[in-house]
């Protein structure tokens, strides 16, 4: 379970560095500057505009903190696959930067579909687990 948690893991990381990446468009053209990696990594905390990124930055610290632990503390796979599956659908609760997003560049929906299907691999590893 914990070699498909890392691979989860590793694409919703692909996933979040290109959605950061537009964002951080946004904001340079928004505001008429350059911003340096340390500047972006401020923003990235405490600007308004990159909060709907920090679901996902929580969800990849869930996923190494689960995938590191060598003491193998229990957690709930089904729970954490439920959060992610909810934290990439693409419905009206979503957020609508997220949408706007994913419509802005086609290459996103690919490494999307990359989770999408990391997720159906933990989601049928956990379902055989049941059966």
């Amino acid at each position: 379970m914990k070699l498909l948690l890392a691979h989860l893991g590793t694409t919703l990381l692909k996933l979040h560095r290109e959605l950061l990446q537009y964002q951080a468009l946004l904001a340079s053209k928004q505001d008429q500057r350059e911003y340096t990696a340390y500047d972006l990594l401020k923003l990235s905390i405490s600007d308004p505009r990159f909060a709907w990124l920090r679901k996902y930055s929580d969800l990849i610290i869930q996923i190494d903190i689960i995938t590191d632990d060598k003491k193998n503390t229990p957690f709930d796979p089904h729970a954490l696959a439920a959060t992610v599956k909810k934290a990439i659908a693409i419905e009206q609760d979503q957020t609508t930067e997220f949408v706007r997003a994913l419509k802005s560049e086609s290459s996103f929906m690919l490494t999307l579909g990359l989770v999408r299907k990391a997720l159906m691999d933990v989601e049928a590893a956990l379902q055989s687990e049941i059966n």
